[in-house]
C-alpha cells in the first residue's frame, strides 16, 4: 500500500469532468488499499476525491490550514484531520508530503500548482525520490508540459521532463504508473541496502587481513626478544 499525496482544486466552480476524475481516483485509492492524503477540503477536486475514497471504504487524511477551519471549508468525514498552523502555507505543504510514496496532481489553481511545483523542485534537486504524476484531464496541464519541454530545450533544467513529472490523461494510467514506480524505487533501495551490507562485510574481512599479520608480528618480536635475553642471561625470573 502507498501513502498517496493528492493535490487538486477546492473551487466550487470546478468543471464536472475534473470532479468525475477526482472521485474515480478516490475510489481506486480505496479499492487498492492506499492511503489518500490531501488538503482536506469538502469542495472542488478535493471534495470529490474525499467523497469517492470514503464511499469506497478507504482511508483519508486531510491536512488543512487553521484559517480554512474557521471558514468551515474542511471535509467532516475524513479518517483523520491534521491542522497546520503558521503565517504561511509552508507547514501545511510539508505535512502534506511527509512520508508520501508519490504525489498525484488533479486539475487545480495556484494552490495546486504551488504544491505540485515544490515537490517537482525537490525531486529535481535530489531531496526526494518519489514519482509525481499529473492527471491531465481534457488537456488541462498541456501548457505545463509544453513549458517543461521548452525549458529543457533552452537548457534551463538539466533533467528531462519525463524524469520529473509523468503526464497521464486517465486516472487508471496515472495510478498504475505511480504503483509501478513505487515498486521500482523499493527494489532499488533494497538493492542498495544489500550491496552496502556486502561491502561492509568485505571491509571487515580486509581489516582482519591487516590486523592478523600485525598481531603475529608483535608476538614474534616479543618471543625473539625473550629468547635473546635468556641467552644473554639478562632474563630474571
Amino acid at each position: 500500500a502507498m501513502r498517496v499525496c493528492v493535490c487538486g482544486s477546492s473551487s466550487i466552480s470546478t468543471p464536472k469532468a475534473y470532479l468525475d476524475a477526482s472521485e474515480e481516483l478516490g475510489r481506486l485509492l480505496a479499492e487498492r488499499g492506499h492511503i489518500c492524503v490531501n488538503g482536506g477540503g469538502k469542495t472542488g477536486c478535493m471534495g470529490a476525491l474525499n467523497d469517492g475514497c470514503i464511499h469506497a471504504g478507504g482511508t483519508t487524511i486531510g491536512v488543512i490550514h487553521e484559517m480554512f477551519v474557521v471558514d468551515g471549508e474542511e471535509h467532516t468525514g475524513l479518517t483523520q484531520m491534521i491542522i497546520a498552523r503558521g503565517e504561511c502555507l509552508a507547514e501545511r505543504k510539508k505535512l502534506l508530503v511527509e512520508g508520501a510514496d508519490c504525489v498525484i496532481a488533479l486539475p487545480g489553481g495556484v494552490g495546486t500548482w504551488d504544491e505540485l511545483w515544490e515537490v517537482v523542485a525537490e525531486v529535481s534537486l535530489g531531496f526526494k525520490n518519489i514519482p509525481i504524476v499529473v492527471i491531465n484531464t481534457n488537456g488541462f496541464y498541456d501548457s505545463f508540459k509544453a513549458m517543461m519541454a521548452k525549458a529543457t530545450e533552452d537548457k534551463l533544467i538539466y533533467k528531462g521532463p519525463e524524469t520529473l513529472v509523468r503526464f497521464e490523461s486517465s486516472v487508471v494510467a496515472a495510478l498504475n504508473f505511480a504503483e509501478k514506480m513505487h515498486v521500482t524505487n523499493k527494489d532499488s533501495q533494497k538493492g542498495k541496502s544489500s550491496s552496502g551490507g556486502r561491502m561492509e562485510h568485505r571491509g571487515s574481512k580486509a581489516e582482519k587481513g591487516i590486523a592478523y599479520p600485525f598481531v603475529a608480528g608483535v608476538l614474534f618480536g616479543t618471543i625473539t626478544l625473550l629468547l635473546l635475553q635468556s641467552k644473554l642471561g639478562l632474563l630474571r625470573v
